[in-house]
């Protein structure tokens, strides 16, 4: 099954040329005392791990991915989710929780500046969420009454985060979650 991700009225910052800087560890992030190491090229799976694929003056290096916290392209951020093949997700805002959304498609739309992209089942989940940039990545995926599954222990062990739970879940609508996400730190910053 083929998933379309649309971006809509999102600017996609960078561009081609952009470098990508990895960040071993979430404080080589915070500090921003990440390594440059040249363009993007591509991500691919290699078992149970990922590999970065940078060109860096003409010379292509791989980087797994399960020796990084994450890496920036250009402006954008994106972190390893260790519990899907150390795949990488798009950071999308942090503050009261962390929102991310799928790296195989925004890696796609940046690097070839596209709006929307398909990605394949497998590829993982629409959206993400984590209680901070250091805890789990789980899906976004809440439905009611699942205590079993990452996303529903999540909900259980964090009811504070009540409000997103009614309106991520299943919806294929990214704008309605993306605008839930916003509604929610705002009310945050509010408290």
């Amino acid at each position: 099954m083929l998933i379309l991700m649309p971006v809509g009225a999102v600017v996609l910052p960078g561009t081609v040329e952009a470098q990508v800087v990895l960040h071993p560890t979430v404080e080589a992030y915070r500090t921003r005392t990440g390594v440059s190491v040249g363009a993007f090229v591509e991500l691919k799976p290699a078992g149970r791990d990922h590999l970065l694929v940078v060109d860096m003056d003409g010379a292509r290096r791989e980087v797994r991915c399960s020796t990084l916290w994450g890496f920036s392209y250009g402006d954008v951020v994106y972190r390893i989710n260790v519990d899907e093949r150390h795949a990488p997700v798009r950071l999308w805002t942090q503050g009261g929780l962390c929102y991310y959304e799928n790296g195989y498609a925004h890696l796609r739309m940046q690097h070839e500046r596209l709006e929307q992209v398909m990605f394949a089942e497998g590829q993982g989940h629409r959206s993400y969420v984590s209680k901070d940039l250091e805890g789990p990545i789980v899906p976004a995926v809440f439905r009611k009454g699942d205590e079993r599954s990452a996303s529903g222990r999540f909900r259980v062990a964090h009811p504070q985060y009540a409000p997103l739970y009614t309106c991520i879940g299943d919806e294929d609508d990214l704008d309605r979650t993306r605008q839930c996400v916003v509604d929610f730190e705002v009310m945050l910053e509010g408290e």
